[in-house]
């Protein structure tokens, strides 16, 4: 077998340290590595240098330094292919997630909430902090980091934002704000200014910029808050026109109370009074059940309550339906919604029995048609104004309601 010459050693050596290996048992292990290879693969026919020039590149990709690099991460990231794993594992499970639960919630199919909050907590939790500790470890420069740091701070925000406006949580609006401000105004200029300055990276950065603008701005395009402020504004006014007319209408029924001509007529309408007072109570005892599960049993406002709510259709019919699929074919109706509309059937009926029956049409508990997106289907009183609609419409229903018994109270006053 051949045997390699001192010099030629020494060459290899040489060239291992100027091919940017700095570790020495790193170099002395290549070296041995080199030597055995060249020694099985020499003849006399063979010259050292094209052989050796033919061997190197079996050890690396790109370049030699690589196994240094390779090594440094090991020594002082010992986890590192471990944390790799994690990070790409994280990141599909969350790809795969997020679409699944996308498809879900636009199908009204049931699970969608809980894929869409698993795969955004596993991108924030996991595949976003690791691949900014990876990143960051393998390029050397501080612009570089905190470039990577920007990016990944913005994508956390991106994720958690996006998930605060799909619940229909508080400070949604903020998150997205927060979010498009450290894409605008941290990640595009320290992205910008340190890639136009380096002649190779300039055309490249100014694409690159170019599209994380076209891409921000389009973003900010969903940014509603004028337009949003204006339709809670003028669902404010709507409400307060019912309770006012419902307040009135109570005003002007107990005036009518008080000129009661007869013994009769008063005991009649002290039975109706007795009916009425009855009806609404069960309305604003169930409008408060649903006002403490959406406030996990804390005493709130209900114009903070709507603030907070406003737009949301999912928790509302979990409250009334058991599931969220706004499918009346798959939804069941729970037994506090039940039992209203029971009580509704019983005051409609003792109208109907003691008064005229006409003072009780303005109350419809009957079925009717409602769209879907599945089509037109024709559903009972509960499922028209219930389920999946928005919280806010929810409480204008309650308070109709109490109008609704208010007018039919002024009709059968005697």
């Amino acid at each position: 077998m051949y045997e390699l010459s001192k010099d030629q050693v020494d060459f290899i050596l040489e060239d291992v340290r100027r091919n940017g290996i700095e570790t020495e048992e790193l170099q002395l292990s290549l070296l041995d590595h080199i030597c055995c290879v060249i020694e099985n693969e020499m003849s006399p026919d063979k010259n050292f240098d094209e052989l050796y020039r033919s061997v190197l590149p079996r050890f690396f990709k790109n370049e030699l330094k690589e196994i240094q690099e390779e090594t440094d991460l090991l020594l002082t990231f010992k986890h590192y292919y471990a944390m790799k794993k994690v990070m790409l594992r994280s990141g599909m499970f969350s790809t795969v997630a997020f679409i699944t639960g996308s498809f879900l919630k636009i199908m009204h199919w049931p699970g969608a909430m809980m894929m869409i909050f698993i795969a955004i907590l596993s991108m924030c939790l996991f595949f976003l902090p690791i691949f900014f500790l990876i990143k960051s470890k393998e390029v050397k420069e501080k612009k570089e980091k905190v470039i990577i740091g920007f990016g990944v701070v913005f994508g956390i925000l991106f994720c958690i934002s996006t998930l605060f406006k799909i619940m229909q949580w508080p400070g949604a609006n903020l998150l997205w704000l927060a979010c498009l401000g450290v894409l605008f105004f941290l990640f595009l200029p320290v992205f910008f200014f340190s890639g136009i300055r380096n002649p190779e990276t300039k055309l490249n950065t100014i694409l690159s910029s170019i599209m994380i603008l076209v891409a921000g701005g389009l973003l900010f395009t969903l940014t509603v808050l004028h337009g949003t402020k204006s339709k809670e504004e003028a669902l404010r006014i709507a409400d307060l026109q019912v309770k006012n007319v419902s307040k009135s209408t109570q005003e002007a029924n107990q005036e009518k109370y008080n000129i009661q001509s007869s013994d009769s007529i008063r005991l009649k309408n002290k039975q109706l009074k007795r009916e009425v007072v009855k009806i609404i109570n069960k309305i604003d005892s169930t409008k408060l059940g649903l006002y403490s599960y959406l406030s996990d049993g804390l005493k709130i406002a209900e114009k903070q309550l709507i603030k907070e709510n406003y737009g949301n259709m999912d928790r509302t019919s979990m409250y009334f339906f058991q599931g969220v699929n706004m499918n009346p074919e798959q939804d069941l109706v729970k037994p506090h919604l039940v039992s209203l509309k029971n009580d509704l059937k019983k005051f409609k009926k003792f109208i109907d029995e003691n008064y005229s029956k006409s003072a009780s049409t303005i109350l419809n508990l009957g079925d009717d048609f409602r769209e879907y997106k599945s089509g037109l289907k024709k559903v009972p009183w509960e499922f028209l104004y219930f389920d999946g609609v928005p919280f806010e419409v929810v409480v204008r229903n309650f308070d109709q309601l109490v109008l609704d018994i208010r007018i039919i109270e002024a009709s059968c006053i005697k």
